[in-house]
């Protein structure tokens, strides 16, 4: 499902980047296959993921992180558009594109 809605609003977010941090397989294939140039694999890279989040963001990019469990963001600039995806039962698929769009770091929990 997250494979799919991502895909979906790459199509109206034409500044967005996905960076996958999962292993050992993408959560994301399909968004990679139609956006190569817009997806990012990092497998267990955990450690280097925010810096490359921030960099990308710092050129006027929508950054979603899928993977990442860190609780940095609150040492991000917060003038970077990074947004982490988290699962968890209170999560919502409703307004993902506007918690997508909102300008600076935060984190968004989707369904489980």
């Amino acid at each position: 499902m997250l494979d799919a809605k991502l895909t979906q609003l790459g199509l109206k977010l034409k500044n967005m980047v996905v960076l996958d941090l999962n292993f050992p397989r993408i959560v994301c294939p399909e968004f990679r296959k139609t956006y190569e140039p817009r997806f990012i694999a990092l497998p267990c890279r955990q450690g280097m993921a925010l810096e490359m989040a921030g960099g990308l963001a710092s050129f006027g990019k929508v950054v979603v992180l899928v993977g990442y469990e860190g609780d940095e963001l609150k040492d991000l600039d917060p003038t970077f558009n990074v947004k982490v995806l988290r699962h968890s039962p209170e999560g919502t698929w409703e307004n993902l594109e506007e918690r997508l769009r909102a300008f600076g770091p935060s984190l968004v929990l989707i369904p489980v």
